[in-house]
């Protein structure tokens, strides 16, 4: 076998697990099955066991997306258990984030702390991993009224995610910060409508700056299995008030602009900042057509539920 085939079918397995990933957060979950199966078959064959579980890691996070929660955990329990087995601690909590996405879907509120615990008592300086356990951490301490242990978690999250532009943490972040204030659990951190209309915009611009499908997401749930409480169905159960809290994010997306009040002249993110949201999410929109099905804008999402 020449080099130039060898480094052809490593390649080979490095791109269809990637492509696995990319087209399975964009839910085209058929295709992505069919690239992560022929990542996992080269690497089985050739007896790449470290790289295999990356693979294993990332479809699991995919299937957990899909709703195949059974799939997702043989998936992720066997990408654990063979980074532990060649001591590849630094690569577990790849899985272990997933790992505890998939015990919040299914309000196994115990498990998931361990697993976020786990994730940070592990060390391993990655630090957009150990930063993930702790939003986990605050969403979990939510669902279980655990309230005096959500500020010190959330002071060092957002801090975090700020220095390194972790749009996604701070998208998730802020929304739980909105359902917090309309329960008035934590004072300091505001309630009433104001408060959590504030939270829930800046949930939404962050959301929007990562990419447009966590956007959908956000917003009402993207049509995927998610540890997040989308705003749509949230508001919904909140009766009159909830209407009047979507009523005035819309009122507020046909107006506002991409500005969460803390300017970043490098971002890394492609919507320009300072642009007007329906421009923004124009652009988001157009750069990721995913796998060009019809996309719900927020107007048209939010009109659907109050009515335009």
């Amino acid at each position: 076998m020449s080099l130039a085939t060898e480094v052809t079918s490593t390649d080979v397995a490095y791109i269809s697990g990637d492509l696995g990933l990319v087209i399975g957060l964009q839910g085209n979950f058929a295709e992505s099955d069919y690239h992560f199966d022929a990542s996992c078959t080269v690497k089985r064959e050739r007896g790449r066991e470290v790289w295999l579980s990356g693979t294993l890691g990332n479809w699991g996070r995919v299937k957990i997306r899909q709703g195949q929660v059974e799939k997702a955990r043989e998936y992720l329990e066997e990408a654990i258990h063979i980074k532990q087995r060649h001591a590849d601690y630094p690569g577990v909590p790849q899985s272990l984030i997933p790992l505890a996405h998939l015990a919040e879907v299914q309000f196994n509120w115990q498990e998931a702390v361990q697993h976020y615990q786990h994730t940070l008592d592990l060390k391993t300086g990655r630090l957009y991993f150990e930063n993930g356990a702790r939003v986990g951490l605050v969403r979990v301490h939510h669902a279980t009224a655990n309230d005096a242990a959500i500020p010190p978690l959330m002071a060092e999250a957002e801090a975090l995610a700020q220095q390194y532009e972790y749009n996604d943490h701070l998208a998730a972040l802020r929304l739980s910060k909105g359902h917090i204030a309309w329960d008035g659990h934590i004072p300091e951190w505001g309630s009433g409508f104001e408060a959590v209309l504030g939270y829930y915009q800046q949930a939404l611009i962050y959301a929007l700056r990562y990419n447009r499908f966590l956007l959908d997401e956000v917003l009402w749930g993207g049509n995927v299995t998610t540890p997040l409480h989308p705003i749509i169905p949230h508001c919904q159960e909140r009766g009159e008030e909830g209407v009047r809290m979507l009523a005035a994010l819309r009122d507020w997306w046909q107006t506002g602009t991409n500005d969460t009040g803390t300017p970043r002249a490098e971002t890394i993110s492609l919507v320009p900042e300072g642009a007007t949201l329906l421009e923004a999410e124009r652009i988001a929109r157009a750069n990721e057509p995913g796998d060009g099905s019809p996309q719900t804008s927020v107007v048209d999402a939010l009109n659907a539920v109050v009515g335009g």
